[in-house]
């Protein structure tokens, strides 16, 4: 599916508000992140109403064939495993969030390979090299340094070698002056984990993993799509 020019000039409005709009209503850094994302579950689905167009552009990014097996960690409402199981993946979504999922169940269909389970990102209930690829999308900046390091390492645990690790997320200031501006935004209702997040830097991340990029693409400039292959 393709998007005309009056849609794509529409999506950072869409982008903008929404994000001001969950500010107002459940600032991560006011309490628990889990218990926020419990109890604002029902708000944070509208967000398939605004980033259709990068869920859609990250699952076609993943280019691997039809029924492989995929694992979207931190799944939240479900909305990327969605747009993956709609190529003809086989995915499951993993949240630790009971809220999130009761959104994400929605999503279900005996048309699709898509399933969801609470799991611990840092825990996965997985044996090693159980799936061809792993996602994780504008997650990884709501987490702790440790959280971050332990959900990339399980990513690479449970993917197979030479598998796909599929990273969306912020794109880092420096990147330009679309992503600058848009930096001044997000700072403004994200949690404080997002600072340490855009101050290390994505790439900075997956150094510290051992982990490098083999291509990447963005999405108006605001969020980097990264695709790293799995060195287990």
């Amino acid at each position: 599916m393709t998007f005309g020019p009056e849609l794509e000039t529409l999506v950072p409005v869409y982008f903008y508000c929404y994000n001001l709009f969950m500010q107002f209503f459940c600032s991560p850094s006011k309490e628990d992140i889990t218990a926020v994302f419990d109890r604002w579950a029902w708000l944070y689905d509208f967000e398939k109403y605004f980033f259709f167009p990068l869920r859609r552009k990250a699952a076609k990014f993943l280019g691997l064939p039809i029924n492989s097996k995929v694992l979207d960690v931190a799944t939240g409402t479900g909305a990327q495993a969605y747009e993956l199981a709609r190529l003809g993946y086989d995915v499951t979504g993993a949240d630790l969030s009971s809220g999130m999922l009761a959104q994400a169940a929605k999503k279900l269909s005996p048309n699709l390979k898509l399933k969801f389970l609470q799991a611990d990102a840092t825990k996965l209930p997985f044996p090693d090299d159980s799936f061809d690829a792993s996602t994780v999308s504008l997650a990884l900046h709501d987490m702790s340094f440790e959280v971050e390091i332990g959900t990339l390492n399980e990513m690479k645990r449970v993917t197979k070698s030479g598998g796909i690790i599929l990273i969306v997320d912020y794109s880092e200031p420096s990147m330009g002056f679309v992503p600058k501006l848009s930096h001044e935004i997000v700072r403004l209702y994200e949690s404080p984990n997002y600072l340490s997040f855009i101050q290390l830097g994505l790439l900075g991340l997956l150094e510290k993993m051992g982990l490098s990029i083999q291509s990447k693409t963005g999405f108006l400039g605001v969020v980097q799509i990264v695709k790293v292959v799995n060195s287990e």
